[in-house]
């Protein structure tokens, strides 16, 4: 026997299941190294190792998934365990089945904690992969997309987040790439089968066929065409099994932001919608006021289902301004998606980096510091306020950026005083029959010292604006037809009897539409 270097971790392959698909170097390995660990004995590759390779003496570490509570907390240990062995004067060989650089959790996991900091050697071996594709007839695959099905176990579960570190956090807000093949390895049970079944069910068609392949490549192997419906109702689910998921067709891909952004080239290229065709930015912009709206009045509406609606509508403004642009060689979707996610990144070091902040509060005070790290020097912190944003939201924003200097009232009872002079020179300016343009300044005065009293207060002063506005419509149309119930107009009433049906309004509550 030969031990390998002092202080080493050598990763061998071990194949998708028979001995003639082991590599050479993979044999050699295993023979020379007289000891290895494989992550499970149930892998049908290791019956023929120990007929073939008497002399090798094999571990694993099948105690810990019957031990550990998750698969998360089995890897963990694994690789506490394999790192322990690796620091031996004889190192330590770690075999995985097929390839330790596809779909192998525990390998990106030693990588990402040993590499650097002690030999690492990669012996690779032939993956799940060619074996599935060649079972589910996929033999022209340009593009793929591999999973380990347990990384989607683990997102699916609330406690294990955070369990493992390394384990891809992110996952819950992960999306599949439903235009390529999807291959989603060690399905393991039901409740991983299930797990998949709901992640890929919010991209792909209840219906959609896909196909369940055990123990590919070994004499055994089984290929189930099903629908994605049934995925976890299937016996015979293990840690063999394999899912394939063919690409969606360009007809069904309509749940995607891909198949958005191809429907809206679609609409853009020749042949397509001539309406589409002939919009610039210029001629779209009222729709995207218009759709933005839209999105707000859904809000106060506190209806779901209009909300996803509208969402939608204010998207499609935005990949028709990206596919413009990109017509126009000014930038494309992804450029736009790109900026957005350098900027969230930049500005959340307290998520991406070492900052510490516990409150939402920290976040706050901290946001222009964040935002400044990414703009050139500015003459003034009011610069690249948009002019075309509403009064009253500008108003707000130009408080909120001269507020973060320091440049701020004392209190909202100082804010109140300074509302009130502001009010006693608009009465000066109309009883002096000041010029119109005078009694404008100090109208917009106080609407400014007003918006400082919302800030002060954390009012929303458009929002605060619109919902006295849709109060005072519920109200008045209560009115209407109070009146209109008497067969009169509004006119027709004085102002006391008017004023006893809107109080009659106030008294029911009719503050909403």
């Amino acid at each position: 026997m030969t031990d390998t270097p002092a202080g080493r971790l050598t990763i061998v392959g071990l194949g998708p299941g028979i001995w003639d698909l082991l590599t050479v170097e993979a044999v050699e390995t295993l023979r020379s190294a007289g000891e290895v660990y494989a992550r499970t004995a149930v892998h049908p590759t290791l019956a023929p190792i120990r007929d073939h390779l008497a002399g090798v003496t094999i571990h694993t570490f099948d105690d810990l998934y019957e031990s550990e509570s998750s698969f998360a907390a089995v890897y963990a240990a694994i690789v506490d365990r394999i790192e322990n062995l690796a620091r031996r004067p004889q190192g330590v060989v770690y075999a995985v089945p097929g390839s330790p650089s596809v779909g192998e959790t525990t390998v990106r996991l030693l990588l990402e904690r040993l590499d650097g900091r002690i030999p690492i050697r990669i012996v690779q071996g032939l993956s799940y992969v060619e074996p599935v594709l060649a079972a589910t007839g996929a033999t022209d695959a340009h593009w793929i997309e591999l999973l380990d099905a347990t990384e989607v176990a683990l997102m699916a579960s609330e406690n294990a987040l955070g369990e493992v570190p390394g384990v891809d956090e992110r996952l819950p807000w992960r999306a599949p790439i439903p235009t390529v093949p999807l291959v989603a390895s060690q399905l393991y049970n039901r409740e991983t089968a299930g797990a998949v079944k709901l992640w890929l069910g919010r991209y792909y068609p209840d219906e959609h066929p896909v196909d369940l392949v055990t123990a590919a490549g070994t004499p055994n192997a089984t290929t189930r065409r099903i629908g994605l419906y049934e995925l976890d109702r299937q016996d015979g689910i293990d840690h063999l099994t394999t899912l394939y998921v063919p690409p969606l067709g360009e007809n069904e891909n309509v749940r995607t932001f891909a198949g958005l952004m191809n429907l809206t080239r679609t609409l853009r290229a020749p042949g397509g919608c001539p309406w589409d065709r002939d919009q610039t930015h210029a001629t779209l912009k009222p729709h995207l006021l218009e759709e933005a709206y839209e999105v707000m009045e859904a809000l106060d509406a506190e209806d779901p289902e209009m909300l996803a609606e509208e969402l939608g509508d204010l998207l499609l403004q935005v990949t028709i301004h990206s596919q413009v642009a990109a017509e126009a060689g000014e930038f494309t979707i992804e450029d736009v998606i790109g900026g957005i996610v350098t900027k969230l990144i930049g500005r959340h070091p307290h998520v991406f980096a070492e900052l510490e902040l516990e409150s939402a509060k920290a976040v706050l005070e901290n946001w222009e510091t964040f935002k400044q790290r990414e703009k050139p020097k500015r003459s003034s912190i009011l610069e690249q306020i948009p002019r075309s944003l509403p009064a009253l939201p500008q108003s707000s924003l130009i408080q909120k950026r001269a507020s973060s200097v320091g440049f701020e009232w004392p209190d909202v009872d100082a804010v109140l005083n300074k509302v009130v002079e502001e009010i006693d020179e608009l009465r000066h300016a109309v009883d002096s029959n000041a010029a119109k343009e005078r009694q404008r300044e100090e109208f917009g005065d106080i609407l400014f010292a007003l918006v400082s009293v919302a800030r002060h207060l954390h009012i929303d002063a458009e929002e605060a604006l619109r919902l006295a506005n849709r109060k005072f419509t519920a109200r008045f149309q209560y009115v209407e037809s109070r009146v209109g119930a008497l067969g009169k107009s509004l006119r027709d009433l004085p102002p006391d009897e008017l004023d006893a049906f809107w109080q009659e309004a106030k008294a029911l509550g009719t503050a909403r539409v």
